[in-house]
């Protein structure tokens, strides 16, 4: 997930570098939402293995939990609310969604360049604030149970079976 978050974030990053009749900067504002919109299927994925499939027991103080609970909820939230924003961004905007060079998004909203606007700067300036903020909490509780609690906490959360 953090891989693919960084190449939707480096797509729009890479496209500033190019002018805007550049077919270059349209390629990678191609590549920044076919990278998002597999962001939210793969985040929907997530939700559902979670529905299935139970957490493992937490481990560590009772505001431990609760903060990661919180964390984790905000962290679903966020993710799924950016490439809805930018999504409906588009949309309002009249703008075509393009997915990965093969296909088309229909529009399926009517054009409303002030609700794009709104919308921008939702995606751009709040949520983006708070993926960052939420991330380095992440990292940050992460570092915690491995260096000051000193539990399997981050050993279970890399791939593959753990035996704790």
């Amino acid at each position: 997930m953090v891989l693919l978050l960084v190449m939707v974030w480096g797509a729009v990053e890479l496209h500033e570098f190019y002018e805007k009749s550049d077919p270059m900067r349209e390629w990678w504002k191609m590549l920044h939402f076919s990278l998002g919109l597999t962001t939210l299927a793969i985040i929907l994925i997530r939700l559902y293995g979670r529905a299935l499939y139970p957490r493992p027991a937490p481990i560590g103080a009772a505001w431990q939990h609760h903060l990661s609970r919180l964390v984790h909820g905000l962290l679903y939230g966020v993710l799924l609310a950016m490439p809805l924003s930018g999504f409906a961004m588009r949309q309002f905007a009249g703008k075509t969604i393009e997915i990965f060079g093969v296909f088309n998004v229909p529009q399926l909203a009517a054009v409303n360049t002030d609700l794009a606007k709104q919308i921008a700067f939702i995606h751009k300036e709040v949520l983006w604030t708070t993926l960052l903020t939420l991330i380095a909490i992440h990292v940050a509780g992460a570092l915690w149970h491995h260096f000051i609690d000193r539990d399997t906490t981050l050993k279970r959360m890399l791939p593959g079976k753990h035996s704790d």
